[in-house]
């Protein structure tokens, strides 16, 4: 029997009032799950890199999509992330994490990552090729290399070769970030190199070249940080990353010296990673995709100099400057970063016994 037109509208009626409590009651499940809304917390580095990726990223990210909210948290090391990702694994209230991509591949190997697609984050067709993980997991956000810091009034000429940082002029006037900072991991794998040692079969050299240099070391560990001990005169050498440097340098009243050496670097590489147990994984996706997208990527680098991780990220000739050149141009020592996550603990064990004693 067809019902009358006042029943069928007072039916319709019925069911999507049903249907509105449903969706506004109990857990918010149905919202928490929509790519436009809900809470996801990030955990991320903290001091200015936090306070640039707010501005940059997570304020014009909330104007786009208002309903979803972005609880940061912040950490000192990617080192400090990771152990406080394994302590919630039991009941995981994280969505993303921004960490080196060297402990990031250690995430991935221990399960606490999953896997991100273009179908998830479409923007991730644009990231360089050389920036995707290969498995799938978490890709590169921002790209940057270890740059050797100098003091502007000790140092008159920049330095060329990492060797200055053996030289006795400077004796107790080096820092240097001893392991398990991934600085001091990069260094160790930049002196290998200048010793014409393969470190992946042995470091010996290395390590033994690292110990001659303890009698210039000031401090394995800078206090605020590496940036601020130049620029106080505590030490006139130190290694750190080439974006922070930059961003420093234009604040210490010409200081600040930051250079690329003749014999290499390494580049110290963040990726975005998706936790395997998200509680709000729609809403993460979301954000990884605007992460990767131009606008996002080329602010944060005028911000802070960080080379996008996009090829479509259009860069003012000023900041192009300042950034980790990504083409080619500039000496890399190659590490297999798959491999170097195994080594971590061998190497950061040789600084404790060998290196700093």
């Amino acid at each position: 029997m067809k019902a009358s037109p006042l029943k069928a509208a007072l039916l319709a009626l019925a069911l999507g009032a049903g249907l509105t409590v449903a969706a506004c009651g109990g857990s918010s499940a149905a919202a928490e799950s929509s790519p436009t809304s809900g809470t996801i917390t990030i955990i991320g580095y903290a001091g200015i890199w936090k306070d640039a990726y707010q501005k940059t990223v997570i304020a014009p990210f909330h104007q786009k999509y208002p309903d979803i909210k972005v609880n940061y948290v912040e950490k000192r090391s990617s080192a400090d992330m990771l152990a406080s990702l394994k302590a919630e694994q039991g009941r995981p209230n994280t969505d993303l994490s921004i960490m080196d991509q060297g402990v990031a591949i250690s995430g991935n190997k221990q399960g606490m990552f999953a896997k991100v697609t273009e179908a998830d984050a479409p923007n991730l067709a644009n990231v360089d090729k050389q920036f995707q993980n290969a498995e799938g997991y978490g890709p590169v956000i921002m790209a940057d290399a270890v740059a050797l810091l100098y003091d502007k009034q000790a140092l008159t000429t920049p330095p060329t070769s990492w060797n200055v940082l053996w030289d006795p002029a400077y004796r107790q006037k080096v820092a240097v970030m001893a392991p398990p900072s991934t600085l001091g991991l990069n260094l160790e794998a930049i002196v290998a190199t200048m010793q014409g040692e393969d470190f992946t079969k042995s470091t010996t050299k290395a390590v033994a070249r690292l110990k001659q240099l303890a009698p210039n070391v000031q401090t394995w560990a800078p206090t605020p940080d590496e940036y601020q001990a130049v620029i106080t005169d505590q030490v006139d050498l130190s290694i750190g990353q080439n974006a922070r440097g930059q961003y420093y340098a234009d604040r210490s009243n010409g200081r600040l010296g930051v250079v690329f050496p003749t014999e290499g670097t390494v580049y110290q590489i963040n990726t975005i990673n998706l936790l395997a147990k998200a509680p709000h994984a729609a809403a993460a996706k979301t954000f990884i995709n605007y992460a990767l997208s131009p606008e996002a990527q080329a602010a944060f680098a005028a911000e802070l100099p960080y080379a996008p991780s996009v090829t479509n990220a259009n860069l003012p000739a000023n900041v192009a400057a300042r950034v980790v050149p990504t083409d080619g141009s500039l000496k890399v020592v190659p590490i297999d970063l798959d491999w170097f996550s195994g080594a971590r603990d061998t190497w950061t064990n040789d600084w404790k016994r060998e290196v700093i004693g």
